[in-house]
């Protein structure tokens, strides 16, 4: 019996939704999409832009932006990506880049620590996607003996361009090199770009340069942005910041502890970050991130680890111990299979976090950078898109 699985070749259920529930929720969606297509369908005509297979997309203006927040049709989505990421420009300012990469991957530029991680990820990336891992066959009977999950089938296509896509973008950031989530970052634009590795080369530096850059250098800056989010959730969610804040907690058993140590809670955001959601919301709230992320930048990754907060805040409120809190912030995101509901929460006018700035974010991050702490003196963002210093909330 094949396996259900979604419009993208995922498969619909996880350890945390079943199938059920996922086709309860996409039948209301799909007439969802259907809707909005049509939307964009007039919206790209009023352009007078190609509405098949569209490489063009309308300006930036405050409709788009409303638009692009209630999802991008999935079948132009990784070409609107593109778009709106600046990659035809940054196509036509480094011709011949992703080319002569490859030929150094064949000259053996590749490290070899490099390539032994590559390797090692290459068939962890999106196993329950059937593009990146097909369904196996059923067995014959002279296969009985045979151990399913451990024949060795070949690469797919997917694996291939993923193989080339990394080992490049390896070569050509020797301060990143390769680690673990660019896999899946590279796995995801590949499966919507139709497979184009010189677009998703670009748009995976767009991602690590552009808008998370230090989040996967050898020199980890993950802190950084999760050291500003620990700010935000404190001065927008004071109830869930006491209850997370396990500093007083650490001090009481290792005194000599910094009080400006991030809360334990936060090695599960730093996940968030890093993977920009693959693999901590459900596949379809992740690309609905993705569209407002390509198109409003690193902000949307913030405000979106507010909503999950927000919506968390009930839950967090009524547990005591910090590992129950830990287990709830890895567990609700990849619960949340309503995307739209999701973006509602995060763009409402009220209680909501569209207000957060690309500017605050940026002095946020410079401020953290230069050794400002979570305790005393701190910024707090404000809906003036400045930073104020703040000593209590």
């Amino acid at each position: 019996m094949p396996v259900p699985r979604d419009r993208y070749g995922f498969k619909k259920a996880s350890q945390y939704i079943k199938t059920e529930q996922y086709d309860e929720w996409n039948e209301g969606y799909s007439e969802y999409l259907d809707r909005r297509r049509g939307k964009w369908m007039l919206l790209m005509k009023q352009y007078g832009l190609a509405t098949e297979n569209p490489v063009r997309f309308p300006p930036k203006t405050e409709k788009v932006k409303r638009y692009i927040r209630k999802g991008i049709p999935p079948e132009w989505r990784g070409a609107a990506w593109f778009w709106y990421a600046g990659g035809p420009g940054r196509l036509i300012q480094n011709p011949g880049l992703y080319r002569s990469l490859i030929e150094q991957l064949n000259q053996g530029m590749l490290s070899d620590s490099d390539r032994e991680h590559i390797e090692r990820d290459l068939n962890r990336t999106f196993p329950d996607n059937i593009r990146f891992k097909p369904d196996v066959p059923p067995k014959k009977e002279s296969q009985d003996h045979i151990d399913i999950d451990e024949l060795q089938l070949p690469d797919t296509s997917m694996i291939r361009a993923l193989r080339r896509v990394l080992s490049a973008f390896a070569i050509h950031n020797p301060s990143i090199g390769y680690c673990q989530s660019l896999n899946f970052l590279a796995g995801l634009l590949l499966l919507f770009l139709d497979e184009d590795e010189e677009k998703t080369f670009i748009l995976l530096n767009v991602i690590t340069g552009i808008h998370l850059p230090g989040t996967h250098a050898k020199i980890l800056e993950a802190n950084v942005d999760i050291g500003v989010l620990m700010m935000c959730i404190k001065d927008s969610m004071p109830a869930v910041w006491n209850k997370i804040d396990d500093n007083d907690e650490i001090k009481s058993t290792n005194p000599s502890g910094s009080v400006s140590r991030l809360p334990t809670v936060s090695l599960a955001t730093t996940a968030w970050f890093m993977s920009c959601y693959i693999g901590n919301l459900p596949i379809e709230t992740v690309l609905r991130v993705w569209d407002v992320f390509f198109y409003e930048g690193s902000k949307t990754l913030f405000r979106i680890a507010l909503t999950i907060f927000k919506l968390a805040e009930d839950d967090i409120r009524a547990v005591q111990e910090h590992m129950e809190i830990f287990q709830l912030v890895q567990t609700i995101p990849r619960r949340l299979l309503d995307a739209s509901g999701l973006m509602e929460a995060c763009y409402k006018r009220r209680n909501g976090f569209g207000h957060i700035s690309q500017d605050a974010i940026e002095k946020a991050r410079v401020e953290r950078r230069n050794g400002a702490h979570l305790k005393g003196g701190r910024r707090k963002l404000g809906r003036d898109n400045d930073i104020r210093f703040s000593s209590s909330c």
